[in-house]
């Protein structure tokens, strides 16, 4: 779950939701940067990247002790893996090529990892990426590594609208993505060595580039559920999860 905390309420935006969002991104981009071979799997990758979450964000947990909501990032890390592993399975059910794409996505994470539950899913799901492989007759991983740089950017962009409030100014970003965004210098005509983005004025939802890989500005929308403390108090956070209903914001990307 991604949750953005107001004054008197918590935002939540599904992963699934958020996945989506990140395949809106793809759709957007410059054909020049979309390799046609397996297009659809990579379509299929960052559509369902997050499928993992499911499950979980049906009913999201309170942390006992901070009294704020669980997030993806502070997740239970063996609850976290588990369903990690689910999701990886779950899409390989229906497309092997961009269950190995996910299995990349997921294994990053843990590369370094010194936990021993990280150590294992990472060679888990490295073992996982070769069997698929060799399955698929692949003969070598360029086009896969390349495809998992557009599936994390896409994935990152979509994280960028989801964590930060709309018009967030640079010092009110999050430190993630202040200085741009990690290997997208590949999307650059211009010389820079990262994608930046920014919101063009805190009081209008419009996001700008210091070098814009899309084709033409486009316009998202972002399903939420705003969800007030004092009800989260009065039933507990999976009841007014439940009784919420979900609206959407406007994004328009120039």
């Amino acid at each position: 779950m991604i949750v953005r905390e107001a004054q008197d309420n918590f935002i939540f935006i599904t992963q699934h939701d958020h996945a989506y969002i990140s395949g809106e991104f793809l759709a957007n981009l410059k054909k020049e940067f979309i390799p046609l071979e397996y297009h659809e799997s990579l379509k299929f990758a960052i559509h369902q990247h997050d499928r993992a979450w499911i499950t979980p964000d049906a009913h999201p947990l309170l942390n006992d002790l901070t009294r704020y909501p669980y997030t993806f990032f502070n997740y239970p890390e063996k609850l976290k893996l588990h369903f990690y592993k689910l999701g990886i399975e779950q899409v390989d059910q229906a497309n092997s090529y961009a269950a190995i794409l996910c299995s990349m996505h997921y294994a990053s994470f843990y590369k370094d990892s010194e936990d021993e539950i990280g150590k294992q899913f990472y060679e888990r799901e490295k073992l996982r990426q070769k069997h698929l492989i060799q399955k698929l007759k692949i003969p070598h991983d360029r086009l896969l590594n390349y495809q998992l740089k557009i599936l994390q950017f896409c994935d990152d962009l979509s994280l960028y609208v989801c964590l930060n409030k709309p018009g967030a100014t640079k010092e009110e970003e999050i430190d993630f993505f202040k200085k741009g965004f990690p290997n997208s210098g590949f999307f650059h005509k211009n010389g820079e060595t990262k994608i930046i983005a920014s919101y063009k004025d805190k009081d209008r939802n419009i996001v700008k580039f210091n070098s814009f890989p899309f084709e033409e500005p486009f316009e998202i929308k972002i399903p939420l559920k705003r969800i007030s403390k004092k009800l989260i108090e009065e039933i507990g956070l999976a009841n007014a999860y439940e009784k919420e209903a979900i609206t959407t914001i406007s994004i328009k990307f120039i």
